[in-house]
């Protein structure tokens, strides 16, 4: 049975990522709206090459489109405007003459139940949408558009609803060989339970010693990155935590 994902508990955001690797330091971006937030993504470009006087294609090329990720934003203030969508904040008035850009985001999606969404490198587009009525209500349309990464995947999916927080919440290695390690570490009562990687993995290996795991890569000679993901373990909850190495 595949894993279900329900529900949201919060979006977090913090400063983008164009290496790949999410930063350790993420914050909440605003009350996500109730039912807003979607996950889409748009059907491919597709190109057919037929021979002349056939119905059927002799090769169909397909172009496929990353997913947006999309939400709306309740009880914006003027810090929340000039960050999602760009403009000066001057003693706590936004001001904004379409003029100004604003910088990519690293963004998070935590579900309530099963994968979160880890987005090092998102385009935020965000418009105001407000209704000023009784019934009404000033709401921010925000789409995130995954832009590319220098190394690993522009979007990412992982069951992180088991709750073990630990950090960094992934990793990035050069192509070298790296004996040393980098380190991950959990916020946990007790020490670490388990710390590994598939046993598929032969370019990768992961030691615990109390509450920090330590990961190791031998040198990639492709040109193309790799990834792997590390599973810790502790006080009964688990993580998973994305690694990749740069190609050559």
């Amino acid at each position: 049975m595949g894993l279900v994902t329900i529900g949201l508990t919060e979006i977090q955001i913090g400063t983008a990522a164009p290496n790949g690797t999410m930063p350790t330091v993420l914050t909440k971006v605003g009350k996500t709206y109730k039912d807003s937030c979607k996950l889409n993504q748009d059907a491919p470009d597709v190109t057919e090459h037929f021979e002349e006087g056939k119905a059927s294609a002799e090769v169909r090329r397909k172009m496929k489109k990353v997913p947006k990720l999309m939400f709306q934003i309740l009880d914006a203030d003027a810090a929340l405007l000039a960050s999602l969508i760009g403009g000066s904040l001057t003693n706590g008035v936004w001001g904004f003459d379409g003029s100004e850009t604003n910088a990519n985001r690293a963004i998070r999606l935590k579900s309530e139940q099963g994968l979160w969404i880890d987005i090092p490198n998102g385009d935020i587009e965000a418009v105001v949408n407000a209704e000023f009525s009784t019934k009404g209500i000033l709401l921010l349309d925000v789409t995130v558009t995954p832009l590319a990464v220098t190394a690993g995947k522009s979007i990412l999916a992982y069951d992180g609803s088991t709750g073990l927080v630990v950090s960094p919440t992934s990793l990035l290695f050069t192509a070298a060989a790296n004996a040393t390690g980098l380190t991950i570490t959990a916020t946990s009562t007790g020490n670490l339970t388990y710390a590994g990687a598939d046993s598929s993995i032969e370019w990768l290996t992961v030691t615990k010693a109390l509450k920090v795991a330590t990961v190791k890569v031998s040198a990639n000679t492709n040109s193309e990155p790799r990834t792997a993901i590390v599973t810790i373990e502790a006080d009964g909850l688990r993580s998973y935590v994305p690694v990749t190495q740069a190609g050559v």
